[in-house]
């Protein structure tokens, strides 16, 4: 069975330990709170800044 993302990319159906053999976390993951972000945006996140809940009110008609 073939299976591709969205952009093309092959899709095994298992993934093992072996799968990120060479795969650096230090180098591609990053530290939280530091570029590329793939940790968030602040060091702590959400342990020392709650998830916040916002809404839009009053910009139309409910129909």
């Amino acid at each position: 069975m073939v299976r591709a993302s969205e952009s093309g990319l092959p899709i095994e159906p298992v993934y093992g330990p072996d799968a990120l053999a060479e795969w650096d976390p230090a180098e591609s993951l990053g530290e939280a709170g530091s570029y590329p972000f793939t940790r968030g945006v602040y060091p702590s996140m959400y342990t020392g800044r709650p998830w916040t809940m916002r809404q839009y009110a009053g910009f139309g008609t409910a129909t």
